[in-house]
């Protein structure tokens, strides 16, 4: 199995590439206005490992929630590839990689920074190492989501945001360190999709991203 994956729904900027069923480039790097260099990156890697982008059997996008830069970019590389290549593209909830390290956990919350007192967020339930999301991703405040969640393992991006949340509900289960979404962890979670022959149309495939100065969520469903 052949698969590219790229999520730059955040200030990290992450690119991975699997290459006969085995992880070959596993990048990871915060970089101002990264996303614009992710081109780039995957030039790189494809020569230097002679990688031939046709014998690729699929590409992998983290969708969001994220930057609105970050995600156009991304995912007008993707759509590029496939419409040069006909290579089909599968399309994952980028907190879902944020989640995944922690799926031993059973019940896991993610969330950041939306702007205006909001923030965007996510739950899911773990059973035998497969992550389900409850619902979609959600725009809310802190409080409204604690409340629900208050007994969640919750994991973020953003330290201001986690500093603030043990402030507030100092008896949260929070993880220490920021956790960002990766493009390694969207391989292995792409391989039961791939398998199964589930991908994304192109005409649904859209990011899900916030306006910063309406702070409105957009959804399209995959």
């Amino acid at each position: 199995m052949n698969l590219l994956a790229i999520d730059t729904s955040s200030e990290n900027v992450s690119l991975a590439v699997m290459w006969k069923d085995r992880v070959v480039v596993d990048f990871n790097r915060k970089m101002r206005f990264g996303a614009s260099k992710v081109i780039v990156c995957i030039d790189a890697y494809i020569r230097k490992l002679s990688v031939n982008l046709e014998k690729i059997d699929a590409f992998i996008i983290g969708r969001g929630p994220g930057s609105f830069t970050g995600l156009r970019i991304s995912f007008s590389i993707v759509k590029a590839l496939n419409v040069a290549l006909g290579k089909p593209v599968i399309s994952i909830g980028s907190f879902l990689t944020c989640a995944l390290p922690f799926r031993k956990k059973e019940k896991i919350a993610v969330i950041s920074d939306a702007r205006r007192k909001l923030i965007y967020a996510a739950s899911f339930k773990a059973n035998r190492d497969t992550l389900r999301l409850e619902g979609k991703e959600k725009l809310m405040s802190l409080e409204e989501f604690v409340q629900k969640k208050r007994n969640y393992f919750f994991v973020s991006y953003d330290n201001a945001l986690r500093e603030q949340s043990l402030a507030r509900f100092p008896d949260i289960d929070f993880f220490q360190k920021d956790v960002y979404p990766n493009a390694k962890s969207l391989l292995l979670l792409a391989q039961d999709y791939f398998c199964n022959n589930i991908f994304t149309p192109l005409d649904k495939l859209e990011p899900l991203y916030i306006y910063p100065k309406t702070c409105q969520i957009r959804r399209k469903n995959v």
